[in-house]
């Protein structure tokens, strides 16, 4: 973060200048109270009224200027803040959402959001103002000793209330901010099962543990809002009653000639005026309390998201070998046990094995998206992590099991969201075996398929997904389960893929549970908790399995006939 601070540098410099300028531009009514008192009234003259009053007057237009400049500059500040750190907490939101293990990086943009805010706002102006509150207090001491004392004395006492609103808030907040984040992803997760929610009557249920859980993010907001109440209205008390105590002991002075009227007056609106930044600094010490929140959680998130250093690789043919890939969770749990295999450029293999053995894992980390723990993972030679992702992108194809397209038309997902060339879409399309199901669509091609293509039936994502997979004929292409939402016709799309990929030498690796949908694949590798349990030629692979898997004897069903009673 502090590699983006220098950047942002500029802006917080130019800032403070104009607050100087501006705190100094605040004397400017403490002064011509001063001058009207002490000299216009004592002197009766109307020219010094004029001239005085002309330059106050043109002292506030400055004002106006300089303060505009401030507010447009921290706009900006708001804007390079967002520009500058987007990018990169997108990045590594992407990242985290990918992982095995989540880092908790999934509020990184809003985050971003409340900085670019905070600065953009008016609570920031406090913060630069603040710095000034001892310089009026020392111009007080200029003008009268004891006003100056009784100024500090005033000044101490709100500092210790606001040091005392900080002890009794942070933690309180902080607890609050985590448990709604808590919050927010129950309530994310159940928007995405709604249907399951409503159909299977989960309401009450999902209800009650919202409440459960709002209600503990509201009891520690309440109490922190109690406690920061409670200093507020203690400061407001004390800063009204210091202005009594100025006009008080600066009457009484007067009264000894040992000040002057416009000393009094002069010194009031200046002690206002150093407490009033004090004031609003506390007055909006939540907000600042979860900006500087914000602040941390990105600090630590940039800190993950140093830029990874790639060479420049050529293009990959598709060559995959696999060294003895080890994944393992909470310590114990393997999800990939020693996993060894390869394949040529050019070559298909299909992944087999039971529920939970390990496939989807394996696909995730031949992919790149999660790394294994020991061995490695190599496309033509390369480690898949040496790979930079935005460039291998286009030569690699992805259909997960659990198929998700984004917002935008069809033409826009089967183009990986990218610029959308028409001739490549249709081509992907129709090598999908796609074609003539989109253009039976509403709008064809530019149809909007809504979020997480909420519009299309599950056959239909998965198709689309598979278009998307395929686009641009990439040479290391990974289906997972691309078949368990596909009818007949689907399948013979799938099939008709899995042939225009053979033809373009792609290295494909299929999951499936579908024996006839390996008929085309060069090797098979059979997976059982996380280890290679057979990997060979096809016809190898299954004439093994065929001793395995030979039915069981049938039971000689007796057919028992009632006989009746008599």
């Amino acid at each position: 973060m502090k590699k983006f601070l220098i950047l942002w540098k500029k802006y917080f410099v130019f800032a403070a200048v104009f607050s100087m300028f501006i705190n100094l531009l605040h004397l400017t009514f403490p002064i011509y109270m001063l001058s009207i008192y002490d000299r216009v009234l004592t002197s009766y003259s109307m020219p010094t009224l004029m001239t005085i009053t002309a330059g106050a007057l043109f002292a506030y237009l400055v004002f106006a200027c300089l303060d505009f400049l401030r507010s447009r500059l921290l706009v900006r500040a708001g804007i390079a803040i967002d520009e500058t750190l987007s990018d990169t907490v997108l990045n590594e939101m992407l990242k985290d959402a990918s992982r095995l293990i989540k880092t908790g990086s999934g509020s990184g943009l809003r985050d971003v959001n409340s900085l670019r805010n905070y600065f953009a706002g008016n609570t920031i102006f406090s913060l630069f103002d603040l710095p000034w509150a001892p310089i009026y207090l020392i111009i007080i001491f200029f003008m009268n000793t004891t006003l100056g004392t009784v100024a500090l004395g005033g000044a101490v006492a709100i500092i210790i209330l606001g040091i005392s609103q900080e002890k009794l808030t942070k933690k309180g907040l902080d607890e609050a901010n985590k448990k709604n984040m808590d919050v927010q992803r129950f309530i994310n997760s159940t928007m995405r099962n709604a249907e399951v929610t409503r159909c299977m009557g989960m309401l009450s249920g999902i209800r009650e543990r919202w409440h459960l859980k709002n209600r503990a993010v509201i009891q520690q907001q309440t109490k922190a809002s109690h406690d920061a109440g409670m200093i507020s209205s203690m400061t407001k008390t004390l800063r009204m009653s210091m202005q009594v105590f100025i006009y008080g002991i600066g009457a009484y002075l007067v009264l000894k000639n040992e000040s002057t009227p416009g000393i009094m007056i002069a010194a009031s609106i200046i002690m206002g005026r150093a407490l009033a930044p004090v004031e609003q600094v506390m007055a909006t010490w939540k907000q600042t309390i979860e900006v500087r929140g914000s602040y941390q959680r990105l600090d630590q998130l940039l800190q993950r998201a140093e830029k990874d250093e790639y060479m420049e690789l050529p293009a990959p043919k598709g060559a995959l070998s696999v060294e003895n890939a080890l994944l393992v969770i909470d310590g114990t749990r393997r999800l990939l046990n020693g996993v060894t295999f390869s394949l040529n450029a050019g070559e298909s293999m299909g992944l087999i094995g039971p529920s939970a053995a390990g496939k989807s894992t394996l696909c995730r980390v031949l992919m790149g998206i999660w790394p294994a723990m020991h061995g490695t993972v190599r496309l033509d030679g390369a480690d898949i992590f040496q790979w930079d992702k935005e460039r291998l992108g286009p030569y690699i194809g992805y259909l997960p099991q659990d198929v998700e397209l984004f917002p935008g038309t069809v033409s826009e997902n089967i183009a990986r969201m990218g610029n959308v060339d028409p001739d490549k879409v249709v081509e992907a399309a129709k090598n999908a075996g796609v074609h003539e199901m989109i253009l039976r669509l509403p709008q064809g091609y530019n149809t909007e398929i809504g979020e997480m293509g909420q519009m299309l039936s599950g056959g239909q994502r998965q198709r689309i997904g598979l278009a998307r997979a395929i686009y641009g004929l990439p040479k290391f292409v990974i289906l997972d389960e691309p078949n368990s939402n596909l009818d007949d016709v689907g399948e013979q799309g799938l099939l008709r893929a899995l042939q225009i990929l053979k033809e373009n030498c792609s290295t494909v690796i299929m999951v499936t549970h579908k024996i006839s949908m390996l008929a085309n694949m060069d090797k098979i590798l059979l997976l059982k908790d996380g280890a290679v349990a057979m990997f060979g030629l096809r016809d190898d692979v299954f004439k093994a399995l065929a001793p395995q898997q030979s039915p069981p004897p049938q039971k000689k069903i007796t057919q028992t006939r009632t006989v009746p009673v008599v």
